[in-house]
């Protein structure tokens, strides 16, 4: 198990080199999970409105029955049955206790509905962030390859421009990374309810 542990930890070691080396790709990635999860978060957002609708004409079926073993109540007791009146109080009562259920159900799932409306304008600009910051890393590399190369250049400080370069996308990288963290666990909150 160890020779298995050791090159999979090399191979991960190689491709974050791999992706420090060409931050295009790496955002390219970001950017694709970012619409997976737009995707998961609209799939969650419609199933949870069929569910409100489901719901709601649960709701109103059950609003009818109440109603129907309401009248019943009197019925009986206009009847003078008083056998038949305290079961239909019972039954309302297990009625009337469903709908509770239900419509906390309903408010549950509201607040659920809300979230996702919520997130995915988040989401959503969240992608278009990493779709910008990929075109200035573009940009940059188009602008670097038609600059003259530095190295020929005795006066230029080669080792600060190296090393400002990977603070950057130290940088990029380490918020991109927070933003996505984020997203992830409002997507997972959301999976949960």
């Amino acid at each position: 198990m160890g020779l298995i542990e050791d090159i999979s930890r090399f191979l991960e070691t190689r491709l974050e080199e791999f992706l420090r080396a060409h931050p295009e790709i790496e955002l390219q990635l970001l950017a694709e999970e970012l619409r997976q999860q737009e995707e998961e978060t609209r799939q969650l957002l419609q199933e949870s409105l069929a569910q409100r609708q489901a719901l709601q004409r649960s709701i109103l079926q059950l609003a009818e029955e109440i109603k129907t073993w309401h009248f019943r109540i009197e019925k009986a007791e206009r009847a003078n049955r008083p056998d038949l009146a305290e079961g239909a109080r019972r039954r309302e009562a297990e009625l009337l206790e469903q709908g509770s259920r239900l419509f906390n159900q309903g408010k549950a799932l509201e607040e659920r509905i809300r979230q996702l409306e919520a997130l995915l304008p988040q989401i959503a600009q969240r992608r278009q962030e990493v779709r910008s910051k990929l075109q200035e890393v573009k940009a940059a590399q188009t602008q670097k390859a038609s600059e003259p190369d530095r190295k020929f250049n005795p006066w230029g400080s080669l080792f600060e421009d190296k090393l400002e370069e990977e603070f950057r996308r130290l940088e990029m990288q380490l918020e991109v990374e927070k933003e996505l963290d984020t997203i992830r666990k409002k997507v997972q909150e959301q999976r949960r309810q």
